[in-house]
């Protein structure tokens, strides 16, 4: 299976003993092997991976795949928006990261990214800089954007518009808030939707009304975020 995003490739196959002669790519792949194991030989090193094993192939590193029967999620990015995304983290381009790392964080943090998270796309290269490199943040209290999202959490607030209002850039805005809160800004606007549909509940019977009267897009997403939080389906 192959899907087709703004700005990256998602893939998820099962290989049955496929090889695939040396090549090169000029992006970015990542994946997750899901099951199984394959052999993966580099210009001066020959890796194995396994079940929860995490593998990179870099831009224009050749490789080719022995033998193997596995499966993998992997997301395919372009070159210029892994060079956008680690410049705004760490002031850094054409990263050569590992070509294999074993870490449940790492991969928590992809699964999160396959399923379209904003915000785990730059925790999840925070971690894999972090590896090679510190990474050094603004000395800055956040003010105007907790104010933005209390005024409004229930219309729709994207990252960069959190970001402006804080002069930062969604990285930076994005781990600051998290440092500060305890929260992602995500997490932070969902709490306080909630806890309004709380109050709401009490004199609306009717749980899509109280849903889209708190900011969530349906009944379904509310009823979801509600049992994730409190541990059991909203009830009259």
């Amino acid at each position: 299976m192959i899907k087709f995003g703004k700005t990256a490739v998602y893939i998820e196959n099962i290989y049955n003993n496929t090889e695939f002669k040396p090549h090169f790519h000029q992006t970015y792949s990542f994946a997750l092997i899901t099951n199984g194991e394959c052999i993966v030989e580099f210009k001066d090193k020959t890796l194995t991976y396994k079940k929860n094993d995490f593998r990179i192939i870099n831009p224009n590193e050749i490789h080719m795949v022995k033998s193997g029967i596995w499966e993998y999620k992997s997301i395919v990015f372009e070159k210029e928006f892994v060079n956008k995304i680690t410049s705004e983290i760490a002031n850094t381009k054409d990263v050569i990261f590992q070509n294999k790392i074993s870490s449940n964080e790492i991969n928590r943090l992809f699964c999160k990214m396959y399923n379209k998270n904003e915000e785990a796309v730059y925790f999840f290269f925070e971690k894999l800089i972090s590896y090679t490199q510190e990474i050094i943040l603004p000395d800055v209290k956040l003010k105007n954007s907790i104010k933005l999202i209390d005024n409004n959490f229930t219309q729709k607030l994207d990252l960069q518009t959190l970001a402006d209002s804080e002069h930062l850039s969604k990285y930076h805005f994005l781990r600051l808030f998290k440092n500060q809160i305890g929260l992602t800004p995500h997490q932070y606007i969902i709490i306080k939707r909630l806890n309004y549909a709380l109050k709401l509940m009490k004199k609306e019977k009717n749980l899509s009304i109280v849903a889209v009267s708190a900011g969530f897009s349906d009944q379904s997403h509310f009823i979801k975020e509600f049992k994730k939080v409190f541990g059991f389906t909203p009830k009259h």
